[in-house]
């Protein structure tokens, strides 16, 4: 009997090791899902910010800002997973979903009436645009796919069809 006398301790700590690296595996996919998924919803955010705000280049900042979490006037300056609005791209896109519409400082009508979706992509989430996992031992990485939200126009700002180029609204402030 007592020369198994330590066979528990080292039985405990070959299992443990199995067990904390299965452990901190699940955790770390959990994070990777988790930050997808983040991402997956700040585009979504993007998209719909902008099918409602206007088609300008104050309105395009405002997407991209919206996208990635970020609020300037707040003084804190945290952008989601240190992304910046560089990052973002806010496309405006005919009926066909392939035609790009460009918009102008000052669209008129009939740009407005011409963009039937908008798009919000983010275009690298890092240098290699993949997601590492910390898991002891372990190394794994998988790139991200592309994130990317595709959303049919709504008012695209306008408050009205009787002026739908000088009334504009945003975020519950209107010009």
């Amino acid at each position: 009997m007592k020369t198994q006398r330590g066979a528990a301790m080292v039985e405990f700590a070959l299992i443990a090791l199995l067990f904390f690296m299965l452990l901190f595996g699940i955790i770390e996919f959990g994070r990777a899902f988790f930050t997808y998924n983040t991402l997956v919803e700040a585009t979504r955010r993007g998209a719909r910010v902008a099918a409602v705000c206007p088609v300008s280049s104050d309105g395009v900042r405002q997407v991209r800002e919206s996208t990635i979490f970020d609020t300037p006037e707040d003084g804190q300056n945290t952008p989601l997973l240190g992304l910046t609005t560089g990052d973002v791209k806010v496309t405006y896109l005919k009926s066909d979903m392939a035609t790009e519409v460009a918009p102008t400082l000052i669209p008129t009508s009939s740009t407005y009436d011409e963009i039937a979706f908008v798009r919000v992509e983010i275009l690298s989430l890092n240098s290699s645009n993949s997601i590492s996992l910390v898991i002891p031992g372990v190394p794994i990485s998988f790139p991200v796919p592309p994130i990317v939200t595709t959303l049919p126009s709504e008012s695209l700002g306008r408050i009205s069809s009787q002026n739908p180029v000088t009334q504009r609204c945003c975020y519950g402030v209107c010009s």
